[in-house]
């Protein structure tokens, strides 16, 4: 006889079999522990099976739902993002996000016009609200305030008209529904009704501020969104012919309320309407603008014999500037805020700066470089890094000494950019047209991923931590 040696792990033929009847006969002297490991067994069989995709449906929600590094930001662009699902919305009425349900409208007027509320992470409908025919439901502005869900339903602006004056017949005074809503379910918590053609909203603490148009008369209220009572209304004549293009922006901010468009600027004291009478360096005709952070910025320009040139005062809307900055102040899209610097950029008629950024010390009047890049747009100031756009292309530069780091060029089509601290993503048009987003190293510009936009969308837009594709009739979800 010779002797075979087997290499480990070799199984014979007839192992199989032996190794199950020697489990049956195992069992069938012992029928208790038999048993107990069967339903041991089966429960870790269910754990796997039900336990499992729960797991991965927890991961999920909670990577979708994340915070990104800092507000503003997404929270990851290492991997190009693919379709994770889509509905049919629409378009023209942005999207927003409250909680982890996104709140959509769907539908046309007089055609089942309609809100939704889509769950953020499967995509999955959680409720519809149907939209009264009355007042018409043309425009369709939605806000998160506290844990409710705020909307104001109502008519569009007329579009070309002449100039209203008291006492001129029109077919529709505007009238606009507020409503409050439960964003988890949908249900309408109260109903209320706003006079005039609503333009704008913002948020005062725990109330709606409203800007309305109508008869020529620009009003300001602040509402008590749960019965639509008004607690102060401020009104200034107006000359412009329609609101429905978007010229009157309206901003609340510490304290502050900055009703701003065409001919009319209100600042306001946003608890008692009050205005705010101008600081003494201040002119009827200064550009005046409020940040989200508070900031009140005055710009205004001056007429030298080498072209135009503007200056900022930045202030807190009370008193005289704080600073005051040589050029158009210009607010980062996406900052982390450790840079600490206050941007702003020249006119493309100063010789001097010649529409390039500079860059001053907060708090202060010293600047701090000017950049060497035509590129009067700051999209991130992150990380050590300012990017700057301009001429179809963005410009990382070094943000301690404004020296240039990277340049990279996208074509004449470079729309919104993003970034998750780390990347930067940029949406442009490919070279045969079609919409595409790419992604660049935030430290050296280094290409990193381009991928082209789901069919139907042409624009991308951020809501929460993640990126949406948005078109006309769909919103998609990037992942």
């Amino acid at each position: 006889m010779q002797e075979v040696r087997l290499d480990e792990g070799e199984v014979l033929p007839d192992e199989g079999p032996a190794a199950a009847q020697r489990l049956r006969a195992w069992a069938a002297r012992r029928p208790a522990r038999a048993a107990s490991a069967a339903v041991v067994a089966v429960a870790l069989l269910l754990t796997v099976v039900v336990a499992g995709p729960r797991w991965a449906a927890n991961q999920e929600r909670a990577a979708v739902l994340g915070d990104a590094r800092f507000v503003g930001a997404v929270r990851s662009l290492q991997d190009p993002p693919g379709v994770r699902w889509a509905v049919p919305v629409d378009g023209s009425v942005a999207p927003l996000l409250v909680g982890d349900v996104i709140v959509a409208t769907a539908g046309a007027p007089g055609d089942g016009r309609r809100l939704v509320g889509l769950d953020a992470v499967a995509g999955e409908q959680r409720w519809s609200l149907p939209l009264a025919e009355t007042p018409t439901p043309e425009n369709v502005l939605c806000r998160p305030l506290d844990v409710r869900l705020v909307c104001v339903v109502g008519p569009a602006p007329p579009s070309a008209r002449p100039v209203f004056v008291p006492g001129e017949p029109t077919r529709d005074d505007g009238t606009a529904e507020l409503l409050v809503l439960d964003p988890t379910d949908g249900s309408v918590l109260s109903r209320s009704r706003i006079p005039g053609w609503v333009v704008a909203t913002a948020q005062a603490g725990s109330d709606l501020v409203v800007a309305t148009y109508a008869w020529g008369m620009l009003t300001v209220r602040r509402l008590d969104p749960a019965t639509g009572a008004t607690r102060w209304q401020t009104q200034r004549w107006s000359t412009f012919q329609s609101a429905s293009n978007g010229r009157v922006s309206l901003v609340a901010a510490a304290g502050l309320v900055l009703a701003a468009g065409n001919d009319v600027t209100l600042l306001l004291d946003s608890a008692t309407g009050e205005r705010l009478p101008r600081p003494k360096s201040a002119n009827p005709g200064d550009q005046t603008r409020l940040l989200e952070d508070g900031t009140l910025v005055r710009t205004r320009y001056r007429l030298h014999d080498d072209g135009v040139d503007a200056v900022s005062d930045l202030s807190t809307g009370r008193g005289e500037p704080w600073a005051t900055v040589q050029g158009v102040l210009v607010a980062p899209a996406t900052s982390d805020g450790t840079s600490g610097l206050v941007f702003a950029a020249g006119g493309l008629t100063d010789t001097a700066s010649g529409g390039r950024v500079r860059a001053f010390d907060r708090g202060s009047s010293a600047q701090e470089w000017l950049a060497t890049a035509p590129a009067p747009e700051v999209a991130v100031d992150a990380a050590g890094r300012v990017v700057l756009r301009g001429g179809g292309g963005l410009v990382g530069v070094d943000a301690a000494t404004g020296e240039e780091v990277w340049a990279a060029s996208f074509g004449p089509s470079v729309g919104r950019v993003f970034t998750d601290g780390r990347r930067v993503a940029i949406e442009h048009d490919a070279s045969d047209g079609s919409p595409v987003l790419s992604a660049v190293s935030l430290d050296d510009g280094a290409a990193a991923w381009e991928v082209a936009l789901p069919v139907g969308t042409t624009r991308v837009v951020r809501l929460g931590s993640q990126l949406y594709a948005l078109g006309d009739d769909a919103l998609v979800a990037l992942r």
